[in-house]
């Protein structure tokens, strides 16, 4: 077998090197949250994408490695190599797989001492058989892999959904340049469950920020507004004139609604799109849509996939993508997979809501395990579409849960965490069935992630922690 040094010394001049790590660097704290979570995506899925700013890759790489590849004293646990993708292409020749297979196989064998970071990883979606090489990366116990990309080489990734599938994005924070949040917003649908927590956040991170709501308007403090009234949009945006970007999250959610009251659906998730943009125009228009657009049959979907709902709440969507697009020229879409968390006590019910409640009644829980759900915490969902905005970002972007699991996986992992957190075991069993609704229901949607979010145990501990501060149990840190 070649040695380490031999390996370098054959393949420096196509762009591989050893990267070293320094723990006498300053702790910068300039991506934390973003490479811890990283470190997180490593240990669970042996991969993680930084989708980032040229000027950011290096102060990344550096503090991952910090924390991935040596342990809490300052000891070494891995070597970290890295290899330049567009270098590797460049140089290489007609001889690239056979070169990257020989690099592959080399640090495969060392796999438990080794991190291969790998930039410009775009590069590779040119060429089928080097994806082919990385999916085999991806998908089995391989070297971990740490990949660096742009908003841009994320698109051509995006395009080979068989291998972005299951690569896990990070998009990386970006400090705004100058005054760009110093902006207004308004948020349509700030009473809903993820409209409540985006408004909060873009509240403590934007100068100027309205809410509005329907039934819940005046409870929970915000402007009341029908979304279905041209009367009333034409009168709030001659009153409130000039907002450069509009949410839009005032839209029926649920499908067994949207199949019963098609009518009100179709308003809510197409009709008042239109409306709008006849009486807000000049504006950053972001239109908040769903994983159930796909027919679940065929994924993981990348943005350009070709959408195929099976139920009305679906189709609703899909149309309501499109009437954003067309009406505003610079529209951003974001599709979300099953959303959960917790706002506060007004908040609508969840699948994970819903498990939790039926944890506290001394009986079997009873839970659907034929639907696969990629659960995702509001706080990630809200702090995702910040980023997209820094970005500047428009047309389509999805992002799901990490993790593809049916209720009943879910109501067992709610269970272990309840249990080690607040100390209330559940002793009855959890049991499968087969769902019911009115709704067709995908069996998997799996999309193609621009940010992959917390896992779900770590969603579920956050929002136990977030009610116990609710309720002045303790004092909780976002």
């Amino acid at each position: 077998m070649l040695s380490v040094n031999n390996l370098l010394g054959q393949y420096s001049e196509l762009g591989l090197s050893r990267l070293e790590t320094d723990n006498s660097l300053p702790q910068t704290i300039l991506f934390k949250a973003d490479t811890e979570r990283a470190i997180s995506l490593l240990y669970k899925f042996n991969n993680a994408v930084f989708i980032c700013g040229n000027n950011d890759e290096n102060w990344i790489i550096v503090e991952t490695l910090n924390k991935f590849c040596r342990d809490a004293s300052g000891k070494i646990l891995r070597e970290a190599f890295q290899l330049d993708a567009k270098k590797f292409i460049k140089f290489s020749g007609s001889h690239t797989e056979v070169y990257l297979k020989k690099i592959l196989g080399f640090l495969e064998a060392e796999r438990e001492k080794i991190l291969l970071v790998i930039t410009s990883l775009e590069e590779f979606a040119k060429n089928e058989r080097m994806v082919e090489l990385i999916h085999d990366i991806v998908k089995k116990p391989s070297v971990p892999l740490l990949g660096m990309t742009t908003i841009e080489g994320f698109r051509q990734l995006e395009r080979m959904p068989k291998v972005s599938g299951y690569l896990q994005f990070i998009l990386s924070g970006k400090t705004p340049q100058g005054n760009k949040r110093d902006k207004s917003v308004l948020v349509i649908g700030a009473t809903s469950l993820l409209g409540n927590a985006v408004y909060h956040l873009f509240s403590r991170e934007y100068s100027k920020v309205r809410g509005t709501g329907f039934s819940k308007a005046s409870s929970l403090g915000f402007d009341k507004l029908d979304v279905t009234s041209e009367e009333e949009i034409r009168n709030y945006f001659s009153k409130y004139p000039f907002f450069e970007i509009i949410i839009y999250i005032a839209g029926e959610a649920d499908a067994d609604v949207a199949e019963r009251e098609r009518d009100r659906a179709r308003l809510l998730n197409i009709g008042a799109v239109s409306i709008i943009a006849r009486h807000a125009r000049d504006c950053k228009f972001v239109y908040i849509s769903s994983e159930y657009v796909f027919d679940g049959s065929s994924g993981p979907y990348g943005s350009y996939s070709s959408a195929h709902p099976i139920n009305y709440y679906g189709q609703t969507k899909l149309e309501g993508e499109k009437a954003a697009l067309k009406s505003f020229h610079n529209a951003l879409v974001v599709r979300f997979g099953a959303l959960y968390g917790y706002n506060g006590p007004s908040d609508k019910n969840t699948s994970v809501s819903k498990l939790i409640a039926s944890l506290d009644k001394p009986e079997s829980l009873k839970a659907d395990n034929i639907q696969i759900k990629h659960p995702i915490l509001l706080e990630d969902a809200a702090r995702t579409l910040l980023k997209l905005l820094d970005y500047e970002t428009e047309g389509i972007y999805q992002t799901n849960g990490p993790e593809g699991l049916n209720k009943q996986e879910m109501a067992k992992r709610i269970a272990d965490v309840r249990g080690e957190l607040l100390g209330k075991k559940f002793s009855y069993p959890i049991v499968g069935i087969e769902q019911t609704g009115i709704a067709a229901k995908p069996i998997d949607t799996h999309m193609v992630n621009v940010d992959t979010p917390r896992l779900f145990e770590e969603g579920v501990r956050f929002l136990f922690m977030k009610q116990k501060t609710f309720k002045g149990e303790l004092t909780h840190e976002h």
